[in-house]
């Protein structure tokens, strides 16, 4: 079973008993009729957050995932940068060591 199917049948379970306790505990009055209310409205909102909301950006997060040619042209120019700098170090060295001679 999924995930997302398990988050969402528990969220509505745990409504319906809250809603069932407020209802038995304190009667069928105005106050509790709004509480039950804004509870079903989270489930809702919870169920159609987490059934659609989270599965667009999963998607979107997999379609902006580089792909291994990216990643490998990335690591061959940071290894040609670090070469360059390594290069560029040794003869800064070289010019100092000139210099104080």
């Amino acid at each position: 079973m999924d995930s997302r199917a398990v988050i969402v049948g528990c969220t509505w379970i745990a409504v319906m008993v809250i809603a069932a306790t407020y209802l038995v505990v304190g009667g069928v009055y105005w106050g509790t009729d709004i509480a039950v209310g804004l509870l079903v409205l989270i489930a809702f909102m919870v169920t159609f957050a987490v059934g659609f909301g989270l599965e667009y950006f999963q998607t979107k997060m997999d379609k902006e995932k580089p792909s291994t040619k990216e990643l490998t042209q990335v690591s061959a120019e940071l290894t040609q940068i670090r070469s360059i700098v390594n290069d560029l170090a040794d003869k800064v060295d070289n010019i100092q060591k000139e210099l104080q001679d």
